[in-house]
């Protein structure tokens, strides 16, 4: 199955932000790391994206919460 993993950049951050405040789950765990001085931040997340490959080739579009899985 086709995969693309997306790292941080400064470029893609206001989505990966997007994202990860639309994911209630995954935003909880962001701040719960971050209260534990576990995660510095946005720079140090990736997001893998793994499915069909018109799915993969939308990248960053394709884990917005209305399209994530």
């Amino acid at each position: 199955m086709p995969e693309k993993t997306i790292q941080c950049t400064p470029e893609n951050a206001r989505q990966f932000q997007q994202i990860v405040k639309g994911w209630p789950e995954l935003h909880r765990l962001v701040i719960d790391l971050q209260s534990q001085g576990l995660f510095p931040g946005l720079r140090a997340m990736e997001i893998t994206v793994t499915g069909s490959p018109e799915y993969v080739a939308k990248g960053l579009d394709a884990a917005m919460p209305e399209n994530g899985s």
